[in-house]
């Protein structure tokens, strides 16, 4: 008897192809979720107190 065959990808990889395969987005910031607490913190603080001060330009 002749063997069965029980899956082809002739018709999916030309579904595929029809709007483009396109790559995942990377996403410029990633995400603080499950980051350690006390460092969360402490960044925290450094972002409000270190170099972010804006200087007025004088007239």
């Amino acid at each position: 008897m002749v063997k069965q065959k029980h899956h082809t990808g002739r018709n999916a990889t030309f579904k595929d192809h029809v709007n483009g395969i396109k790559k995942a987005p990377n996403h410029k910031y990633k995400s603080m979720k499950g980051m350690d607490p006390k460092f969360l913190r402490n960044q925290k603080f450094a972002k409000k107190y270190n170099g972010s001060k804006r200087v007025k330009a004088e007239e």
